[in-house]
């Protein structure tokens, strides 16, 4: 029996040890659990004047090391901070870049926009990259140079002695605009030489084109239709002028046969030299000169050098030599 009171007085003594540890532990582990959690809130409240005063940088460390705190069971009071503080990082980065762009720093400027659009919190990427954009092609001598190309030559001559440009260039800032003119008159001369160069490739295949031409219309000019054509024309000149000269002494002798006759009335006299005289009409010559000319073209194709390429340039020599004949025949 009283081996049996000391046995049990013995486990009800364990039994309470065990349970003061248990309690013991407990306390300590809910006060490093407390000890840790103040530190969060600590970091959280030092965290968010760093905040106010846009120390970004310094924030984000204290926040940082609020999450890496072991116990603490209110690190998620953390992260909405930390999401404000790298939202104004990235914000200052953005800011920093604009400020760069104004005073045409321009390799900072581009540096900070590219890493702002790597920037996970960056929240205006549109007008970031619209930035990124502007001053690339504001930099850009392959941008310019499709612009100047694009300018008419009075506008390029306008643009280079008094800076107006005439066309849009694309662009959306102020600051990109003054970078994009500065581009712009860097490539001018090349333009205004490669301008000169192709006027002067121009120049030289026209030239080339006019002495062809003439070649061309040399050698047609000696082709036997063409050599037919020209004496007929020359054979109608002269015959013409032959008739003229006879009409002129047919009508002398007339009007004194009117005058021997008597026969006082236009329209009979007219009659009467109809009677007496044959001579072609306007219209009966003009015919014969059509006929020929078209007799010439077929000519010019049946003959056995012919050339169909020069077929067009033979017609419209033919057609100026029988036009130019018909001008000055009825003037």
């Amino acid at each position: 029996m009283r081996t049996r009171l000391i046995i049990v007085t013995l486990v009800l003594a364990a039994l309470t040890i065990a349970a003061e540890c248990t309690w013991l532990r407990g306390r300590q582990q809910a006060q490093r659990i407390a000890c840790a959690n103040g530190q969060v809130e600590e970091k959280i409240a030092a965290a968010r004047v760093h905040l106010r005063e846009q120390h970004w940088n310094d924030a984000i460390r204290m926040l940082e090391d609020a999450l890496d705190l072991e116990g603490a069971t209110n690190r998620d009071a953390v992260n909405p901070v930390l999401e404000e503080a790298r939202r104004g990082q990235a914000e200052t980065l953005l800011d920093a870049a604009g400020v760069a762009l104004a005073h045409r720093h321009t390799n900072d400027a581009l540096r900070l926009l590219r890493a702002y659009l790597a920037h996970p919190q960056a929240g205006n990427l549109d007008r970031a990259r619209l930035l990124r954009d502007d001053l690339e092609r504001a930099l850009s001598d392959d941008e310019a140079a499709r612009l100047l190309a694009l300018l008419s030559d009075e506008a390029l001559t306008v643009f280079a002695e008094q800076g107006q440009l005439t066309a849009d260039d694309g662009l959306h800032t102020m600051a990109a605009h003054a970078l994009f003119q500065q581009t712009l008159r860097r490539n001018i001369a090349k333009e205004m030489r490669k301008r000169e160069a192709q006027r002067e490739v121009a120049r030289m295949t026209a030239e080339r084109r006019a002495a062809e031409r003439a070649q061309r219309i040399a050698h047609l000019r000696n082709k036997p239709a063409f050599h037919s054509l020209s004496s007929f024309l020359a054979q109608t000149r002269q015959q013409l002028r032959d008739q003229q000269q006879l009409a002129a002494q047919q009508e002398t002798e007339l009007r004194r046969l009117f005058q021997a006759l008597g026969v006082n009335d236009a329209a009979e006299q007219e009659q009467i030299r109809a009677d007496l005289l044959d001579r072609p009409t306007p219209a009966a010559i003009r015919e014969q000169i059509e006929r020929k000319r078209a007799e010439v073209k077929r000519a010019y194709r049946k003959e056995p050098e012919f050339n169909r390429a020069d077929a067009e340039l033979f017609d419209q020599l033919v057609d100026r030599e029988v036009d130019e004949f018909l001008k000055i025949l009825y003037t």
